[in-house]
């Protein structure tokens, strides 16, 4: 039960760090803002200690159960933020992606609790095909918090009413640079561990399941991107979609993972 305390100690790191990018957001002062950043990180770092003690007991990438993959699936939201962040100096996005997080982790540590059985060889084209998913998934994720950060400013802009979160928010510019960006990314990665999935050796059924799920929210976003790129969405419009489509991804994920059959890792014995 070690590992749980481990989730479940970052999880309180996240709710405190939602907490204080909330006030970051309405203070208009800088450092506040690093603060955010720092508070994502501990968390983020005692969520990782989770996921390293849990793949030393099952001897695999932690991703063999619901459990275990939303904490993954949390974990590349916010390790995604953390090089977004830094690198478009918008470490006040965590305001937004510490709420999404604690209540992905939430979630997670609602499920039944679970003993880590030993597991077979899963093969590394399974595992690397599960990883890449849900790392594009989080990547996906940041693009949805920038459309909404781009959101919020457009609708203060167009209403002339700039409350303190359009101090504290980026420019409308950098925030459509970094939504489009992180959301190519994104696309691409998931994309790559899709098609990983078709050289996986199947030892029962296809998961017909997950192929069609998978296949709705691939299709959902090239249509997007292939929109974006021929520049016939508004980015008021392409930020909405964003936001929609990781919106259905967070709402079916659950449910996608529990229906599935295939996917669930054999246990020896």
């Amino acid at each position: 039960m070690r590992d749980h305390l481990w989730l479940f100690l970052a999880t309180l790191g996240y709710l405190a760090s939602a907490g204080w990018g909330l006030y970051a957001l309405g203070s208009r002062r800088p450092l506040a803002n690093s603060w955010t950043f720092l508070l994502i990180l501990g968390a983020f770092l005692l969520h990782t200690a989770f996921l390293h003690e849990r793949g030393e007991e099952i001897g695999h990438c932690p991703i063999t159960n619901l459990f275990e993959t939303l904490a993954f699936f949390s974990w590349s939201l916010v390790l995604t933020y953390l090089v977004v962040g830094p690198a478009y100096r918008m470490s006040i996005l965590g305001a937004f992606t510490a709420p999404v997080v604690f209540l992905i982790n939430f979630f997670a540590l609602s499920t039944p609790v679970d003993v880590p059985n030993a597991l077979p060889h899963l093969g590394w084209t399974l595992e690397l095909h599960a990883t890449l998913a849900l790392l594009g998934f989080g990547v996906l994720g940041v693009a949805a918090l920038a459309s909404v950060a781009y959101l919020i400013q457009e609708h203060q802009l167009k209403r002339h009413v700039l409350g303190s979160w359009f101090y504290s928010l980026p420019n409308v510019g950098r925030l459509e640079l970094v939504q489009q960006h992180v959301l190519v990314w994104g696309f691409a990665i998931f994309s790559g561990g899709a098609a990983l999935g078709f050289f996986i050796p199947h030892r029962g059924p296809d998961d017909w399941v997950k192929i069609v799920w998978s296949g709705v929210v691939w299709a959902l976003y090239a249509v997007l991107i292939v929109v974006l790129a021929a520049g016939r969405l508004s980015h008021k419009k392409t930020a909405l979609l964003s936001v929609a489509g990781y919106v259905f991804i967070l709402l079916t994920f659950w449910g996608i993972n529990s229906l599935s059959e295939a996917h669930v890792f054999p246990h020896e014995g």
